[in-house]
């Protein structure tokens, strides 16, 4: 921020000097002409009594010529070239005193355009710019925390005067899940009871929280789930956790078919699209479903000889300096990187900061990519983050622990959470 701040305004004074330019020359180059005569005119008189001044003196003197040449003191080219160069001189006389008035109200202007150049160009940014982007990522994320807790605190306030606004309660429990807040989100959900029981979507986006909740699908997120496609066949948040729950439980055939009826009503092109199509090619590879079986008993898999043997495992723990950092309900995500190449990851896990010390083990099974796998992978490491936010993308203030470079196979790796993202 502060190098924007420099470099404005060393553009603002590039920009100054050179439309101040002018001014100051001129006022220079005209106060530094004439002769001791007309200096001293200068000095001691101003405006018309200079001009009249000087009017005065070249009349005198055009008078003391045209005597001298009538008296035939002077021949007439002289007297031609002198009442010239008189002429002259009156011209140059009224020019200097003109500029001479005029020279204060020049210095004047150019201090105004010096005070409201910046003014102008401050208060344009203010207006048409982005100030926040000055703002540090840090920062930013505390901005929006705090916006983000201000609403969540009038939205209290104002459902503690109005408990029946069913649609209001929807709104907090959302924001409360923005906010990872699960326990608040839940109990936000269970206040607009009514409209859940009625609304598919609604009964998936509980379903979700409680999944966040407890990172298992048994009990009650599974039964939200399959009510929500009682309601809505085709609804696609229940589709991609219906999904997820067939592929958590292996029943590979199931999770395709759940993510094919999703991936049909999406735009192909989109990122969405691209990412069930990547889980159905997932299943598809792990579960060893061809294309078109449907529902039927998943076939043999001669990867599972290949899946086991690369499958890397160990402990995962947390620096106890940084514990009192963290909530227990904090999303813990552990990632198998490629040393080299893309950093995709090759598998991922999911937990808890309350599961914390926690014994992980990744394979082929939970790759993102059947093309990306640790089984294809020369070496890779184990990277742990503590996500503030519950997502899968790296922000200020997460915590972060990483293994060394290992080969797919090892087991016994430890890995210690003990830094924390600027």
């Amino acid at each position: 921020m502060n190098s924007f701040f420099i470099a404005a305004a060393a553009l603002t004074l590039a920009a100054l000097v050179l439309l101040l330019r002018p001014w100051w020359r001129g006022i220079g180059k005209k106060n530094g002409q004439g002769d001791q005569h007309r200096r001293v005119a200068s000095a001691d008189y101003s405006g018309d009594a200079t001009s009249a001044l000087n009017t005065t003196i070249h009349r005198d003197r055009l008078a003391e010529l045209e005597r001298d040449y009538a008296n035939h003191l002077i021949s007439a080219a002289d007297y031609a070239e002198a009442r010239d160069e008189l002429q002259h001189q009156l011209l140059d006389d009224a020019s200097a005193a003109s500029t001479a008035a005029a020279s204060p109200k020049r210095r004047w202007d150019g201090w105004v355009l010096a005070a409201l150049l910046p003014a102008a160009a401050i208060g344009l940014y203010v207006l048409l710019g982005n100030p926040d982007a000055l703002l540090s990522s840090a920062e930013r994320n505390t901005q929006a925390v705090a916006t983000m807790n201000g609403m969540i605190s009038q939205l209290e306030k104002k459902l503690a005067q109005t408990p029946d606004d069913m649609e209001g309660w929807v709104m907090l429990a959302r924001a409360y899940k923005v906010m990872s807040r699960w326990d608040d989100a839940e109990r936000a959900y269970g206040r607009a009871e009514p409209l859940l029981e009625k609304n598919a979507s609604l009964l998936a986006e509980l379903a979700d929280v409680l999944l966040q909740k407890t990172n298992n699908f048994a009990g009650r997120p599974h039964e939200l789930i399959v009510q929500a496609l009682q309601l809505e066949p085709d609804n696609g948040k229940a589709l991609l956790l219906a999904g997820a729950e067939a592929l958590a439980g292996k029943n590979y055939a199931a999770a395709i078919g759940y993510w094919e009826r999703l991936q049909a009503q999406m735009d192909p092109a989109s990122d969405e699209a691209r990412m069930i199509a990547a889980g159905i090619a997932r299943a598809r590879e792990v579960g060893g479903v061809k294309v078109g079986a449907g529902d039927t008993a998943p076939a043999p898999k001669s990867s599972d000889a290949a899946t086991m043997s690369s499958a890397v495992s160990g402990r995962v723990e947390l620096s106890p300096a940084l514990r009192v950092q963290t909530t227990s309900e904090e999303t813990v995500f552990i990632f198998a990187r490629a040393v080299n190449g893309s950093r995709m990851p090759l598998a991922v896990q999911r937990v808890r900061v309350a599961d914390l010390p926690f014994d992980f083990k990744l394979d082929d099974s939970q790759a993102m990519s059947p093309d990306n796998k640790i089984s294809s992978a020369k070496a890779l490491r184990i990277e742990v983050r503590v996500s503030k936010s519950g997502q899968a993308m790296p922000a200020s203030g997460d915590l972060t622990g990483s293994s060394t470079a290992v080969k797919p196979g090892t087991k016994g790796i430890r890995v210690v959470i003990d830094q924390r993202l600027p």
